[in-house]
């Protein structure tokens, strides 16, 4: 998988993705081990995600921002 680096994201949204993919992985293996998130994050020598699905988490949580807004909504 090669990452598309040709769309940009403001500071807002990668924020928002950030914690979107951080509470999907929680859900999925309910660890709160810092090392076992940090580690889909590593790339390989050719410039490829270690971990491809963790890539695929972060698209995902890119589009949920752009589509459902924050994880936590805003008190107005």
């Amino acid at each position: 998988m090669e990452i598309n680096t040709t769309r940009t994201i403001t500071e807002k949204e990668g924020y928002e993705a950030m914690l979107h993919t951080l509470h999907y992985y929680w859900q999925l293996t309910d660890s709160n081990d810092l090392t076992d998130i940090l580690s889909g994050g590593e790339y390989l020598a050719d410039g490829k995600p270690a971990d491809s699905a963790f890539y695929e988490y972060w698209l995902e949580a890119i589009e949920k921002v752009r589509k459902d807004g924050p994880l936590y909504k805003q008190l107005k």
